[in-house]
């Protein structure tokens, strides 16, 4: 029975990377507010957090809940990723999965400028990195708490 359990949890960790990749994959690259842009060179910010005091000053303009979407948004969509992560790869190093995190939003921000599509942004690479970190540190909570029942 603990090899079926073992084996039941490592197909549930599995499909939950596959959902959850889907999802990302979907909100990055295809959701329907994404087909509104118009892609411009202009566009791409490697300014760290210019386009974020930028658009705060012009809140009004682009709507309260256009910005703080945008921000906690982004670091929404990267907390599940360690967990998520860890649980199908066996992984467990803080700095490991955190690199995982940060590589996969610098791999989507690259991939829009290739093909022009979105809008590419450090501030998402720290958005989102901040959610990684985020949700390292509620998988080590989850994991301690877990080790602590079972001894």
């Amino acid at each position: 029975t603990h090899l079926r359990t073992s084996s039941l949890l490592k197909f549930l960790s599995r499909l939950a990377l596959v959902v959850y990749s889907t999802l990302v994959l979907y909100i990055v690259f295809f959701s329907r507010r994404r087909r509104s842009l118009v892609w411009s060179p202009d566009m791409v910010n490697l300014v760290p957090l210019l386009n974020t005091f930028r658009d705060h000053r012009h809140i009004n303009d682009i709507g309260w809940w256009n910005y703080w979407e945008n921000i906690f948004g982004n670091i929404a969509l990267f907390v599940p990723m360690p967990a998520v992560v860890a649980s199908s790869f066996d992984l467990r190093g803080r700095w490991l999965l955190l690199g995982i995190g940060v590589a996969v939003s610098v791999l989507i921000e690259v991939t829009q400028y290739v093909w022009e599509i979105g809008i590419p942004d450090i501030d998402d690479v720290i958005f989102n990195s901040a959610g990684a970190m985020l949700g390292v540190l509620l998988w080590e909570l989850v994991c301690s708490k877990i080790q602590r029942r079972l001894s």
